[in-house]
C-alpha cells in the first residue's frame, strides 16, 4: 500500500471515529440547519441529485423532502454491478421504496435508472455528494470506493462538467486547509462545500 494510500487510510479513520461520537440530537440539529442553507441557496425547481446517507453522514432527506414540495426534483443513486461498479440514477419521491444493497452498507432507491450523462442531457444539475472532508481548495475526501471520482471523469471526458454543480455536505469541523489530507490527479474537486452554518463557494 503506497503512502498516500495509507494517509488517506488513516484521514477516514480519524473522521469516521469522530462523526461516530455525534448524539442523534445533534445529527438532527445539522441536518434541519443544513436543508435551510439548502434551501436558501437551490432555486425551488431545481433537479437536484443527491445520496442516501450511510451511518454517521450528513443527512439531507429533510431539505430533500422540502425540495419535492418546492416542487423540484430529486435523483438518488445507486450502484450498477457493470465490470467497474458505477453509480446510475433514479428519480425519487419522498415515499418511493428504497432497499438494502446486498454488500454495502446503504440503501437504495428503486425505479428505472440512468447514466449521469443521459441526467444531463436534459440540462443543468446541482448534485450534492457525501465526503469525509473537503479542502479549502475544493478537494473532496471520500469513503474510498472512487465512485463519484469515476463518474466525473465521465462527465468531464464527455465535456458536460459545466452542466454539474457539484457540493459537498459535511460537518463544520470537516472543512480543512489545504493539504490537511493527500490529494491524487483523479481526486475529484468540488464546487463548494455546505455545512450547517453555511455555503461556502471553492471555485
Amino acid at each position: 500500500m503506497s503512502e498516500i494510500t495509507e494517509a488517506k487510510k488513516a484521514a477516514r479513520a480519524r473522521i469516521r471515529s469522530a462523526r461516530s461520537t455525534l448524539d442523534v440530537t445533534e445529527s438532527a440539529r445539522r441536518a434541519e440547519a443544513q436543508g435551510r442553507v439548502l434551501e436558501e441557496h437551490v432555486p425551488a425547481r431545481a433537479r437536484v441529485a443527491a445520496y442516501l446517507p450511510m451511518a454517521h453522514e450528513p443527512d439531507v432527506r429533510p431539505f430533500l423532502t422540502r425540495h419535492l414540495r418546492r416542487g423540484g426534483q430529486v435523483l438518488l443513486p445507486r450502484v450498477a454491478d457493470d465490470p467497474v461498479p458505477r453509480l446510475e440514477w433514479v428519480s425519487w419521491a419522498a415515499q418511493s421504496e428504497t432497499r438494502r444493497h446486498p454488500v454495502l452498507p446503504l440503501d437504495e432507491p428503486v425505479g428505472h435508472a440512468r447514466t449521469l450523462s443521459d441526467v444531463l442531457a436534459e440540462g443543468p444539475l446541482q448534485m450534492l455528494l457525501p465526503a469525509l472532508a473537503v479542502d479549502t481548495s475544493g478537494h473532496r475526501l471520500g469513503q474510498g470506493g472512487g465512485y463519484y471520482d469515476r463518474m466525473f471523469a465521465e462527465v468531464e471526458a464527455a465535456d458536460l462538467r459545466e452542466q454539474v454543480s457539484a457540493w459537498a455536505v459535511v460537518g463544520p469541523e470537516e472543512v480543512l486547509p489545504a493539504g490537511s489530507f493527500p490529494v491524487e490527479p483523479h481526486d475529484l474537486a468540488v464546487d463548494a462545500v455546505v455545512t450547517p452554518e453555511g455555503l461556502r463557494r471553492l471555485r
